[in-house]
Order: structure tokens, then C-alpha cells, then sequence
């Protein structure tokens, strides 16, 4: 565990030596900022749309209509599109918008920059043979799991920077009637995303594993990474035909966005799925080590 501690320390200095922390942090802080930016955007016409049909004078700052937006239906019907449930959206309606944009926007953006990010990790040291002179003072299986969890702390920064940008959008370019739990909802809902990150970090290490190119890497890691919610779709038009039920309920299992539904829990549902989670990215290194373990480095 020591030589674990130190593998990941040295992974996470090295990403601040080299810059491809901040690389990360800022990609990660700039996206965010301008999806919410969009999304307040998006508040203001469904705000004037409302008024409309109340016949109400229009608002030139999105939120100012914001306690009649989330009580009528338009609202409902943009939750449960969010969350994917009907049920789910009733209880949901009540926190706001956009502490539950930004967690819809982490389970959409956190997969592909963790995979990214991570892709190179172990790669880049066998390529330039610099993995040679760690392997003389532990193990492989340390350098895994500590090249794991550096960028697993990685992942958890950007992710954090992520909700301060997406906090300065909101409270910048619409009215907030209460700062305080629009702050609270979005330090609740993060480590949702980030949990949910944690299979797809496991997948970038995973494809750091089989290749010596950082770039083949990568190109593994984010196919791979965009693949899952391709099959996603799949075992989704398989649930609707008679006979696949059972096949598309395992599918749902294997695959991290099978349990995106529990990360909307507004209670404690969501440990379980990250539990779920970070079992699938134990599952996943451990194919990556199958092949490391053996390849002559």
C-alpha cells in the first residue's frame, strides 16, 4: 500500500509538472462554463415561454420566473428527459435546474476526459522504457492501482473546478433566490459524476495497459468509452422487444450508464451505484493486467 501511495503521489505530481493537469482542469472548467452558460440561456426561453402563456410580461434575466417554471409541466417533462424517469422527475423537480444540469452534464463530459486523460498514464513510461527502472523498486500491480488513483484524484480536481465554474455561471447570469442551496444541491450532486467517472478512468488505464502508444491509447480508451453509450442504446431497444428482456438486463449491469437512474437518488440510492461502478473499474483493470502482467517491458 505504501508503494501504492507513492505511485499515485508521483502520477499526480507529474500531471502538475507537465501541465497535463491543468491542461485537463481548464478543458474540464471552460466546458462546463459554457454548457451552464447555454442552459441558463435555455431557462430564460422556457421562462418567456411560460409567460406567455400566463400573459405576464417577459424577462430579460433568466430565474426570474423560475418558482412558476419548476411547478408546471414544461419543467416535468425536461427532468424526466434528464433523469429518464417519470417517477424519479417528481421528486426531483423541487432542486435547482441547474444543480441538475450540471450533474447530467458530468455524466455526459466526466467518461470521455477520464478516459482521455488517463489513456497514457502507464503507455507513455513503456514507451520510453522509463517503466523499467520503477518496476526495479515494486511491482506491477502497485504502478496499476497507483496510476489508478492519481488519475482518479485527477479526475476528482477537474471535477470539482467543474462545479465552482458551473456556481459562478449561475450566480453571474440569472437570478438565484437562494446562493446557498443551489451551493449545497451542486456540492451534493458532484461527487455523483465523479463516481460515475470511475469506470471510465478504470477504462483509459485499462487501454494504458495493452499498448505501448500513448496515442493508440487513447484512441482505445475514447472509442471504448463512446462504444458504452452506443451499447447503452442497444440494451435500451432491447428492453422493449419480447425475448431480450433478460439479455438487455444484463447488458444494463455491465455497463456504467446501467445505473445512472440510482446517481439521481436525491437520497443514499446513489452509493449502491457507485459501488456498482467501482466494481465494473475493478473488473476492468483487472483484463488490463492480464496482459501488462505478462508483456515484457
Amino acid at each position: 500500500m505504501r508503494d501504492v501511495w507513492l505511485v499515485a503521489r508521483f502520477e499526480v505530481f507529474r500531471a502538475i509538472r507537465t501541465w497535463r493537469a491543468l491542461a485537463l482542469l481548464v478543458l474540464y472548467g471552460v466546458a462546463s462554463a459554457g454548457a451552464c452558460w447555454l442552459f441558463v440561456r435555455f431557462v430564460g426561453l422556457l421562462e418567456n415561454s411560460l409567460a406567455q402563456q400566463l400573459r405576464v410580461p417577459v424577462t430579460k434575466t433568466p430565474g426570474a420566473m423560475l418558482g412558476r417554471l419548476v411547478t408546471s409541466d414544461m419543467w416535468h417533462d425536461v427532468v424526466a428527459a434528464m433523469c429518464g424517469s417519470e417517477t424519479l422527475a417528481d421528486h426531483l423537480v423541487s432542486i435547482p435546474p441547474l444543480a441538475m444540469f450540471h450533474l447530467w452534464l458530468g455524466f455526459l463530459l466526466v467518461p470521455f476526459f477520464a478516459a482521455s486523460a488517463s489513456a497514457e498514464c502507464i503507455a507513455i513510461d513503456v514507451q520510453s522504457r522509463a517503466v523499467r527502472y520503477e518496476l526495479l523498486r515494486t511491482g506491477r500491480i502497485e504502478i496499476v492501482v497507483g496510476r489508478f488513483l492519481g488519475q482518479l484524484a485527477l479526475t476528482g480536481a477537474a471535477s470539482a473546478l467543474s462545479m465552482v465554474t458551473a456556481l459562478g455561471v449561475g450566480l453571474g447570469f440569472m437570478l438565484v433566490d437562494d446562493p446557498l442551496a443551489l451551493a449545497g444541491w451542486m456540492l451534493v450532486y458532484t461527487p455523483r459524476a465523479w463516481a460515475f467517472g470511475i469506470p471510465f478512468v478504470a477504462l483509459g488505464v485499462t487501454a494504458s495497459q495493452l499498448t505501448a502508444s500513448p496515442a493508440w491509447a487513447r484512441v482505445m480508451a475514447i472509442g471504448a468509452a463512446a462504444s458504452s453509450w452506443v451499447l447503452l442504446g442497444v440494451a435500451r431497444w432491447m428492453e422493449t422487444k419480447d425475448g431480450l428482456g433478460l439479455a438487455a438486463d444484463v447488458m444494463l449491469q455491465l455497463l456504467p450508464q446501467g445505473w445512472i437512474r440510482g446517481m439521481w437518488d436525491p437520497g443514499w440510492g446513489w452509493l449502491a451505484s457507485s459501488a456498482a461502478c467501482a466494481a465494473l473499474a475493478g473488473a476492468g483493470l483487472v483484463v488490463g493486467y492480464v496482459r501488462f502482467s505478462r508483456r515484457d517491458l
